[in-house]
């Protein structure tokens, strides 16, 4: 094939002799083996493959666009290949930028993450955990083995053992039996999502109940709140689109203070492209910093599952935070 073919192609594709993924592949061919028509002599090997695939890619649907009224076919050619190069740029560009932010902040938050390494239990690594698979449970099942003997609870509350925590013992001791399980049942089906195994497995001994079916239930009520935790990751990825805008736009205002070709106006308009990047991230971080976004299942939904009425439910709420318990320090 030579350049004077390539203004042919049109015709043999209408007259069937070959259809617009055959020139797509012979085109291919034919710009690697002409490098230096198409520019592609300057770029390395792994931008020529991204251009490849491209091109094998958007080819067909690009090429059968070509309208011969508007000019010739060579220079629609050019104009395809040179618009997948700008967006292979911008893509390189983007990555870039991405990586460059990243490192950045592994150094920024580099103290914090050796103390969390340092913080590690590495002989949890060590204890297998069972798999808890998703099966559907009985409520009423699961009702009946909620029903702990009243002598267990008062006995692992007035005694000093250390597997709960000392001062939720304390704080719950003036109160009965069926109204401490009421108020640990509640909160530990409310964090749901947020609670951890081994959170689970002290509450599940402290109310003497069954752990497999606490993990299932838990499971269960997981299940039933998916399209929340779908809608927090949603505003997870803004938050952090967010904050990579505020980062470039800092970084791009910090290099117009040694550029001074720009004018007034741009840097006026920059300042408040950044100011508003940085009011978005800060509104959607304080958003899920303050919990406004929080991934918990209904009132109904705790209530239909031990059998309690809606306002009950409300009730051992609110005495738990009257009584500042925090599940999260089981």
């Amino acid at each position: 094939m030579t350049r004077d073919d390539i203004d042919l192609i049109p015709e043999m594709v209408k007259s069937g002799k070959k259809n617009w993924e055959q020139v797509t592949k012979e085109l291919v061919v034919f710009i690697i083996r002409n490098k230096p028509m198409f520019g592609l002599q300057k770029y390395d090997e792994d931008f020529i493959s991204d251009f490849i695939i491209q091109f094998l890619v958007r080819g067909p649907e690009s090429l059968s666009d070509y309208e011969d009224k508007k000019g010739n076919f060579s220079s629609y050619l050019f104009c395809i290949i040179r618009n997948i190069f700008t967006g292979l740029h911008k893509k390189a560009a983007i990555k870039s930028r991405i990586e460059y932010h990243n490192v950045n902040e592994s150094i920024a938050n580099y103290e914090n993450k050796v103390e969390a390494y340092q913080n590690i239990n590495y002989k949890d690594f060590e204890r297998p955990k069972v798999p808890y698979s998703c099966k559907p449970i009985s409520i009423e099942a699961f009702q009946i083995a909620c029903k702990t003997d009243s002598y267990h609870i008062k006995r692992i509350i007035n005694s000093d053992e250390t597997t709960f925590e000392k001062e939720i013992k304390a704080r719950l001791k003036g109160y009965s039996p069926k109204m401490i399980q009421n108020i640990l049942m509640v909160l530990t089906l409310k964090s749901s999502y947020y609670i951890t195994d081994n959170q689970v497995e002290m509450i599940c001994k402290f109310l003497n109940i069954n752990i497999s079916l606490m993990h299932e239930i838990i499971q269960e009520m997981k299940t039933q709140i998916f399209s929340r935790i779908q809608n927090k990751e949603k505003i997870e990825i803004r938050r952090n689109r967010a904050y990579y805008n505020h980062k470039t736009t800092r970084d791009m205002i910090a290099w117009d203070k040694l550029d001074f070709s720009k004018t007034e106006y741009e840097k006026l308009k920059l300042n408040r492209k950044y100011e508003k990047c940085t009011r978005n991230w800060k509104t959607l971080n304080h958003q899920l910093e303050e919990g406004k976004i929080l991934i918990r299942p209904t009132t109904k939904q705790i209530a239909h599952v031990l059998g309690l009425s809606s306002r009950q439910v409300i009730y051992y709420q609110s005495i738990a935070r009257k009584l500042g318990i925090n599940i999260c320090k089981v």
